[in-house]
This record gives C-alpha cells, sequence and structure tokens, in this order.
C-alpha cells in the first residue's frame, strides 16, 4: 500500500483536474447555449427557403440553371469540418472516419477529391494519415463570419458554374437535438440535392394545395433563381458551421462532466485509501509502544 504522503499527493493532483475538467463544462456551457440560441433563431429562415425550395420544385416548367446540371470534370471537392481543441470525445474521429468513405469512394469511381478542411485537431489528424489537403481555413475560431462565409461559398460555386467541379459535399457533426448529433454529409452542389435536404428537414412545409403557378413572381422565377440558389449555398455552408461549433461543445460538456464525475469517484477512493493507511500507521504505532511498555516491565 502506497504511504499516506504519496496518496495525498495522488488526491491532490486528482483534486486539480477536477478543477480543470469542471471549469472547461462550464465554458463550454456558455458557448453551448451561445450557438443553440443562434441554431434556433435560423431555424424560421431555413423554413421558409424549404418554401421557396418547394416551389422551385414543383414547376411545370423545369427551371434550368448551371447549379442545378450535373458536370463531369472528373473533381470532386469535400469540405470537413473539425474543432480547434481537444476534450471533446470522438468528435473529430467520426468527423476523420466519414471523410474516409469519401476518399475511398473517389479512389473506386477514379476521380479527384480535393480535400478543404477546417479545425486544427482534424488537420493534423490528417497530416498523420498523409492526407493532401488543398485549402487549410484557419482566419476563424469556430464559424467565419458572413462575409468569410460568402466567399467560401461563392468560390465554390465559380468553380461548378465553370464546370470544373462535380460534386460539393460538407462533412461535419449535424446537430439534430440536446440528445442527438450525428456526423453526416449535406451536398451541396449540384444544388437539386441541397434543395431537397432543406425540404425534408424543413418543421413546415408549404401546403400541398398550393403550387408554383399559383404565385405571381416579379421578375420571373428564372430571374431569381441564381439569387435564390445562392442566398441557399451561402447560409447552408455557414449553418454547418454554426452546428458543427454546436455538437463540439456539447461533445465537450458531456466529456467534461464525465471526467468531472470520474474524479470525484477517484477521489473518494483515495480518501477511503488514505483512511486506512493512516490507520495503519496508527495501529503500527500502539503497538510499538504496547510492545515498548511490555519489554521494560
Amino acid at each position: 500500500m502506497a504511504g499516506t504522503r504519496q496518496i495525498l499527493q495522488r488526491r491532490k493532483a486528482v483534486a486539480n483536474i477536477a478543477k480543470v475538467t469542471r471549469t472547461m463544462e462550464m465554458i463550454s456551457t456558455s458557448r453551448y447555449k451561445n450557438y443553440y440560441n443562434r441554431w434556433f433563431a435560423g431555424l424560421d429562415f431555413y423554413d421558409s427557403l424549404a418554401q421557396a425550395a418547394y416551389l422551385l420544385l414543383t414547376s411545370s416548367v423545369p427551371v434550368e440553371h448551371p447549379l442545378m446540371k450535373e458536370n463531369n470534370s472528373g473533381r470532386i471537392a469535400v469540405l470537413a469540418i473539425g474543432s480547434n481543441r481537444g476534450l471533446c470525445g470522438s468528435y473529430n474521429n467520426s468527423v476523420y472516419r466519414l471523410l474516409e468513405v469519401h476518399l475511398q469512394r473517389a479512389k473506386r469511381a477514379k476521380k479527384q477529391i480535393d480535400i478543404y478542411a477546417c479545425g486544427r485537431k482534424l488537420v493534423n489528424t490528417l497530416h498523420y494519415h498523409n492526407i493532401p489537403i488543398k485549402q487549410v481555413y484557419s482566419d476563424f475560431d469556430e464559424v467565419p463570419s458572413e462575409a468569410q462565409s460568402h466567399a467560401m461559398a461563392d468560390g465554390f460555386i465559380e468553380q461548378y458554374e465553370k464546370g470544373e467541379l462535380d460534386y460539393l459535399g460538407i462533412v461535419y457533426t449535424r446537430f439534430y437535438s440536446r440528445a442527438s448529433q450525428h456526423p453526416q454529409t449535406l451536398t451541396v452542389l449540384p444544388v437539386a440535392e441541397l434543395i431537397d435536404d432543406l425540404t425534408t428537414r424543413a418543421t413546415v412545409i408549404w401546403p400541398s394545395e398550393l403550387s408554383f403557378e399559383d404565385f405571381y413572381m416579379s421578375p420571373s422565377a428564372e430571374g431569381i433563381f441564381g439569387s435564390v440558389v445562392r442566398m441557399m449555398v451561402r447560409s447552408s455552408l455557414r449553418n454547418c458551421f454554426v452546428e458543427a461549433a454546436l455538437s463540439e461543445h456539447l461533445a465537450r460538456v458531456v466529456a467534461m462532466r464525465n471526467a468531472t464525475e470520474n474524479a470525484g469517484e477517484m477521489i473518494k477512493e483515495l480518501t477511503a485509501e488514505y483512511n486506512r493507511a493512516r490507520q495503519g500507521q496508527i495501529t503500527g504505532e500502539l503497538l510499538d509502544i504496547i510492545g515498548g511498555v511490555g519489554a521494560s516491565k
């Protein structure tokens, strides 16, 4: 059994770790609440986008646009969103495993895949596995500003409109609820699949008795489609970062709470061990005293 001094040192070290994990849990809880409020406030906006998407998809005359057609350049792009900080469980590993699926599919299809990555922990993992990265986004912490996300989205849109890109997917951890967050791929380009995603996940779907032809639009649907689609791509890309940050902080809250609870249990065990060791010392000292008294008689 370890000495009482060593047990006290271990208990003090565990107590210090518990203070750190508790502090990190409180910080991530605060950030989680901020991102959750931002995500919740945007639900009505995405419902409106879903309504607009429903009208566009139900038109009797299909709307033609370069972002709706399929390209055959042999090149695809995947944007992977990880975290800058660790201690959030399997958050980054889950994103990496899903990214591996895209790498394998691109290899089987004999297509060139360009990886765009965000998050130092994920970038380090990709470097460790010798996976080339086309571009690393490191000029923001967790969520890009509106101007940064617009520039990012416009760059992908320009490549797709020129026919230089066949596919754009975003690999991130989607936030469904406080009890459910899962890594997934959101197909952004071609935009038909993005419209389908917006429509199916909307909490309010446009009434089925209304159709595209029931509305008068000025300018025409073809005239506004480009602006609507660009708005969809920009807002969806930015929302992916918000959901990824939201899921990251929730994962860190859970991980740090578990670590704090484990530290508390360890402190209890060390305290009991210390009491046993101390009692053993006292008993030994009493026996020595009794033995000494008996020898002196």
